[in-house]
């Protein structure tokens, strides 16, 4: 906070017209900005109350829109003023049909242009919001700032201050696994909770940390573009890709004794990228590779990214990478992620959208501090750009196939014994020898259908031949997909991508 405290003082004492604060907590945005003011005169105006008291928050006059109250101020003589506009992207988000700026984005655009211009005016202008909207017509003079979520020594102070106002003493350790907890939530949500912790059972001790992993996931689940998934999955439950296995082990052994590894001179992990076939095994091994971590799963939603707003799905890339970075250690996963960055090289709007979200992207991927692997799926690697690919973004790519033969009765022995029909009555190794070209995810099909249809014919048993029925009467994706598939195997074995599975 500190440096970023010192970065924004250095933009008002160079003048610069507008700071955008994004934040989701306009006390912390008011203390800042009183700490910055150095006996300046501040006007402040918000969506709810217009022209208010700075300090209060009471009313100064009739309720006016924001093009009135700039228009007014377009008319003062500013002399070391601050203004702030707190709900920004409410109000300067809608514009009229037909694009054209709206009249307060044109007044604050004059009253930017004024505070450039005018030697006689020093004035500096606060936008205050959860989300950065950033009118095209304003870009030039906005300076853009995220107020940073508490980290862990600010946390530890919040849990100190109030286990001395209500007389507690928690030990070191538990402090710690509490502060650890709560990365990636606000000053106010630790507050909720540590109330909520007290009133419960009148303590602050380890038993809270399920109520706080609780209100993460709900923090998480509101941001509308990031998601915890729930795992049960583990490596066991794949069957072959043992290479990608043994990699997925090595780097646990690191992620479970990070600090251990890192003093004796291991770099943190930066995260795997898994392409390949369609229902082979990516997805299943994303959420298989959390479990083995011992970290929460955060799956990144790329289309609910995109907004209608100039500089919307850039705040929303924003947004969800911060709020991992906040709650590392974790596993980031990133499904499909050749859709993220589709239309790079297509040129129009779409593409200058999809060529921003992949350069902020890249730089997270390459500066990030927290502890975040980016676990990235995709099939279709074409779409990506080959920046993404080359060595250093991620720690490794490895390519999917269809199974092997011997993968494949694997794949039958998980599947039947998840649902309790493994016996001496099924031959795995005659099933594989039938299912050439079959996935993983035909696979499962074949075992589901033949335990259904066994259920129909008086819960008869599960066979080899029951099984070798269905897998008869059942078309594989790589005979649905011939063109598609024969298309993706030229692609990935031009390209030298190290095997999932072992030769």
């Amino acid at each position: 906070m500190k440096r970023i405290k010192g970065d924004i003082a250095q933009h008002v004492e160079a003048l610069y017209p507008i700071l955008y604060l994004v934040t989701f907590e306009e006390q912390q945005a008011d203390e800042l900005i009183s700490s910055l003011a150095e006996g300046r005169k501040i006007y402040e105006w918000n969506m709810s109350g217009g022209r208010v008291d700075f300090k209060t928050k009471l009313p100064e006059c009739d309720y006016c829109d924001l093009a009135t109250a700039i228009d007014v101020l377009l008319k003062d003589e500013l002399d070391n003023h601050f203004i702030v506009i707190k709900d920004a992207h409410l109000a300067l988000g809608e514009t009229p049909q037909g694009g054209s700026p709206s009249v307060a984005i044109a007044r604050l655009k004059a009253l930017a242009s004024k505070i450039v211009e005018d030697s006689n005016t020093r004035a500096t202008v606060f936008l205050v919001s959860s989300q950065a909207v950033v009118p095209r017509e304003l870009e030039k003079y906005i300076s853009l700032f995220e107020l940073p979520l508490p980290d862990e020594a600010h946390i530890k102070e919040l849990i100190g201050e109030f286990t001395e106002n209500y007389g507690l003493k928690p030990n070191a350790k538990v402090v710690d696994a509490l502060a650890m907890a709560f990365r990636g939530l606000s000053r106010q949500e630790i507050g909720f909770l540590l109330n909520r912790s007290y009133q419960k059972d009148g303590a602050i001790d380890m038993d809270d940390i399920c109520l706080i992993l609780a209100a993460k996931e709900q923090t998480i689940k509101k941001s509308g573009i990031l998601e915890m998934v729930h795992v049960k999955e583990k490596l066991d439950d794949i069957g072959g890709l043992e290479t990608l296995k043994d990699w997925l082990g090595q780097k646990a052994k690191v992620l479970k004794n990070l600090t251990d590894a890192q003093a004796f001179g291991v770099e943190a992990p930066k995260g795997v990228m898994i392409v390949g076939m369609p229902g082979c095994g990516k997805s299943l091994t994303a959420k298989a590779a959390a479990a083995l971590f011992e970290l929460p799963l955060l799956r990144l939603d790329v289309g609910s990214l995109m907004g209608k707003y100039v500089g919307e799905s850039e705040g929303n890339m924003r947004r969800a990478l911060r709020l991992a970075d906040a709650v590392s250690p974790c596993v980031l996963w990133i499904d499909e992620l050749e859709k993220a960055f589709v239309g790079i090289s297509g040129g129009g709007s779409g593409s200058e959208v999809a060529s921003r979200l992949f350069g902020f992207f890249l730089t997270w991927m390459q500066e990030k501090t927290g502890a975040v692997f980016v676990l990235a799926t995709a099939n279709d690697i074409s779409a990506l750009p080959p920046e993404l690919m080359r060595k250093g973004r991620f720690d490794e790519i490895f390519y999917v196939n269809f199974p092997t033969e011997e993968e494949r009765a694997m794949i039958f022995k998980v599947h039947l014994k998840k649902r309790g029909k493994l016996s001496d009555a099924v031959d795995p190794k005659q099933l594989a020898e039938k299912t050439d070209g079959f996935s993983g995810a035909d696979i499962e099909s074949v075992v589901k259908e033949a335990i259904e249809q066994a259920y129909v014919d008086a819960k008869a048993p599960i066979d080899t031949a029951r099984l070798g029925k269905v897998i008869e009467n059942t078309h594989c994706l790589k005979e649905v997909m011939k063109d598609k598939v024969a298309e993706y195997a030229l692609k990935f074995s031009n390209m030298k991508i190290k095997s999932a599975s072992k030769p």
